[in-house]
């Protein structure tokens, strides 16, 4: 008899002999499905012990071998939990076709979720997730993207640019410790349409001359950002320092 201890170490032969002889549990299916030799077939001998597909881990396991069967993969998505689509749509080893449909399920399903499981995935999710979470208008949950380590200065750049977000969105970035102090997503906000007023004349007093005569002579910025972007630069004088500010900043109402 084979030790269930070497499950992690078999070869495809070897697993799908161990199939045929022996029952395994929870813990023996999911050792196997680790092991770099399970294939579509090993796969398919553990789909046929139904009993064991009633733990989700092992379904999203399943999700993860290649050259099993599309129309099966599918079907297992949809029994799948939320956690575990975003670890399907994460983790290269997931077939391509599998990871884009994990990642299109969970998008569809982020209304569903309640307020807390969104705050937590808004800390864990990646990109094609991040507009979404965005347009929820719910302050927590983008502070929550805020926090995520996987948010860059071009990604917030470029949800500014898609379409109009809700106020709490300008609130929460503008307020942000690691983001508040970026240039270039002041400028971002001193220039879009959709920023509330306040937020945008703050952004500007952060911004160098040369920015502001940007913002003065871009006929697509709003008429009074311009006008504030003026009187910023008639305040400072003559061309000086770039960099630097020379003005406090403008309150937030």
């Amino acid at each position: 008899m084979v030790h269930r201890s070497r499950l992690g170490e078999m070869n495809t032969e070897e697993l799908l002999n161990f199939l045929d002889a022996e029952e395994v549990g929870e813990k023996e299916t999911l050792r196997i499905l680790r092991n770099p030799y399970c294939t579509a077939e090993v796969a398919a001998k553990l789909m046929d012990r139904h009993r064991r597909l009633s733990s989700h881990r092992i379904r999203e396991m399943l999700c993860q071998v290649r050259g099993m069967p599309t129309p099966t993969l599918i079907d297992l998505l949809s029994t799948l939990p939320w956690l575990s689509l975003l670890h399907l749509a994460q983790e290269t080893r997931t077939p391509p076709v599998i990871r884009r449909r994990a990642e299109r399920r969970l998008i569809q399903r982020i209304p569903k979720l309640t307020l807390g499981e969104r705050i937590a995935l808004a800390r864990r999710s990646h990109r094609e997730l991040f507009f979404q979470l965005f347009e929820s208008g719910n302050e927590a949950i983008v502070e929550a993207l805020l926090d995520n380590s996987r948010m860059t200065e071009s990604d917030l750049v470029s949800a500014m640019l898609r379409t109009e977000l809700p106020s709490s969105f300008y609130r929460a970035l503008i307020r942000h410790p690691k983001w508040a102090c970026r240039r270039g997503l002041r400028k971002a906000l001193a220039r879009n349409q959709a920023t509330p007023l306040p937020l945008a004349l703050s952004a500007l007093a952060e911004l160098g001359r040369h920015e502001l005569e940007g913002i003065q002579n871009d006929s697509g910025v709003p008429e009074k950002v311009r006008e504030a972007a003026s009187n910023l630069i008639r305040r400072r004088g003559t061309p000086g320092d770039e960099q630097g500010p020379a003005a406090g900043p403008v309150p937030i109402e």
